[in-house]
């Protein structure tokens, strides 16, 4: 396991476990999906054909998106979006209860204030290449 999980989290350990959430694009479009923290600590798998890199996402919780306030038959605090920088696309997600969504929001927020006190060489380490500027 990487060094950015962390020994003891409650909520990064449900988060490796993983869990069945609503991905929701739309007022219409609403899947179930299962969502998993993979080992390295920095990637949230889901069972479908894309995979998400977590070490660049925040989070918002509540009906704070387009496509989550359109939802309006899950309760807000059932709701959050992984928010992703670059091109990758935010997530809106719906736990199966608040309780697991803050288990989300939190094993989230913990693991990026752990990558935001790395320092320049743990995340050279953790991030061999940074892109395709960098293949030469």
């Amino acid at each position: 396991m990487s060094n950015m999980c962390i020994p003891g989290d409650d909520n990064l350990r449900s988060m490796l476990v993983g869990t069945v959430m609503r991905k929701v694009k739309s007022r219409t479009w609403k899947k179930q999906r299962y969502f998993k923290l993979q080992e390295d600590c920095m990637t949230i798998w889901y069972k479908s054909k894309k995979a998400g890199r977590a070490h660049s996402t925040c989070d918002r919780r509540g009906h704070t998106r387009s496509a989550l306030s359109t939802a309006d038959e899950f309760p807000a605090d059932r709701c959050f979006t992984l928010v992703f920088r670059g091109r990758r696309g935010n997530l809106d997600l719906v736990a199966d209860s608040a309780d697991e969504a803050q288990c989300w929001v939190r094993g989230m927020r913990k693991l990026m204030e752990n990558l935001e006190s790395m320092g320049e060489r743990e995340r050279l380490d953790q991030y061999p290449s940074h892109g395709p500027e960098e293949e030469q």
